[in-house]
């Protein structure tokens, strides 16, 4: 039962965490105006919580080590927490630099997800539990795209942030006083950060997984934007248009962490999701008629969705692998992941600015989703039932 409310606890905060990160996207117009800032400018404000995805996973093994698993968590939870004073900044460069903090604690929650319950739960059940977590952070994006532009009608921006930040910071409570990480009596594991980065696999896990994270950082702090421009939509149609692949990702998630179970096999999921991927995503984006766009946000939501329980399973299966290793190399793979894809919302700002148009920086990213496939076909195959041919 503990391992369960931990278990929770996680997802919770993680969810939190992507109302509070994605919560700006439908109010960026209203941000913008009051600190005077450009498109470059109000890109950077998710940028800013990329960025610090870029390094503090790469520390994460370095603070577990010191802290222990559960106190480090307690960190990345409190700092989730800020995201209650980031409406008060006085500036843009205090609103950025909060921003910036605010994306240290999810990724220190983030970075450690994986370790903790690979210590509480048995390994039959990390497929489908990496499913739920996976999508926590998208489930909480979702929420903010539906609940947002609705408050708008009756709040101000500042009075929602808010709201969403109280949130984070009931759940850091929750996780001092109910947080745990190993049983009692576990044996300590260790693994060195050489031993992580010398193996192929944590590369070729951080080239997959950047390509749909760039595109999916792009399409969800720009998409309503660029709908409004390229389409004329309103903004209300241009969220809940781009709310639909968040939402598809949801039973994906789930149906993903299932059926990686169930096939015993990794890397066809991951191939076909890297192939759709950049097919749907330019669908979406330049389609000339609301029902392909739709259509295609329901595939894109699946392929962005379907390839993530497989993909970070395998850093659990891969031989010598144990909760320290999961941790140093998760922490490798999003620094990695972060800091190339981490720039995608000011690049795509950046062209606007140049251009006019968000649809250069789109299309570019939308190619690049297809990184996916190629990081996935040189992957070794992980599942159990590929070890039974193989034996």
């Amino acid at each position: 039962m503990r391992a369960w409310i931990v278990e929770a606890l996680l997802f919770l905060i993680y969810f939190a965490f992507g109302i509070s990160w994605f919560a700006f996207s439908p109010l960026r117009g209203d941000i913008e105006s009051f600190y005077h800032i450009s498109k470059l400018e109000g890109g950077a404000l998710f940028s800013s919580v990329s960025m610090a995805k870029s390094f503090v996973p790469f520390l994460a093994g370095f603070i577990v080590a010191g802290l222990g698993l559960k106190r480090s968590v307690q960190i990345g939870s409190l700092l989730c927490a800020v995201a209650v004073i980031v409406p008060y900044s006085p500036d843009y460069k205090t609103m950025l630099m909060l921003r910036f903090w605010f994306g240290v604690g999810g990724a220190l929650v983030v970075t450690l997800m994986g370790p903790i319950v690979m210590q509480l739960f048995p390994r039959e059940k990390l497929p489908m539990i990496n499913g739920f977590n996976n999508v926590a952070v998208n489930t909480g994006i979702v929420t903010a795209f539906q609940i947002v532009p609705a408050l708008q009608e009756g709040y101000a921006w500042r009075t929602i942030l808010v709201g969403c930040g109280l949130l984070s910071l009931a759940l850091a409570v929750l996780w001092f006083f109910f947080g745990a990480d190993a049983p009692a009596g576990a044996k300590k594991e260790t693994a060195s950060f050489a031993e992580v980065a010398t193996r192929k696999e944590t590369w070729l896990i951080t080239i997959a997984f950047t390509g749909p994270l760039a595109l999916y950082l792009a399409l969800n702090s720009t998409l309503p934007q660029h709908f409004g421009v390229y389409f004329g939509l309103e903004a209300k149609a241009a969220s809940a248009l781009t709310s639909l692949f968040n939402l598809v990702g949801i039973p994906t998630a789930i149906f993903s962490g299932w059926i990686t179970g169930k096939l015993g096999l990794r890397r066809p999921l991951i191939l076909a999701a890297g192939l759709l991927m950049p097919v749907c995503s330019l669908g979406l984006c330049f389609a000339p008629f609301q029902e392909a766009r739709m259509a295609c946000a329901v595939g894109l939501g699946f392929s962005l969705f379907l390839y993530v329980a497989p993909l970070f399973t395998i850093p659990m299966e891969l031989e010598g692998s144990n909760a320290a290793f999961v941790a140093r190399l998760n922490g490798i793979v999003f620094s990695g992941a972060y800091l190339l894809s981490g720039l995608s919302p000011m690049i795509v700002g950046y062209l606007f600015d140049k251009t006019g148009s968000y649809s250069a920086g789109m299309a570019f990213f939308c190619l690049t989703s297809s990184l996916l496939a190629l990081g996935g076909f040189f992957l070794p195959e992980t599942g159990p039932r590929a070890k039974k041919v193989a034996a």
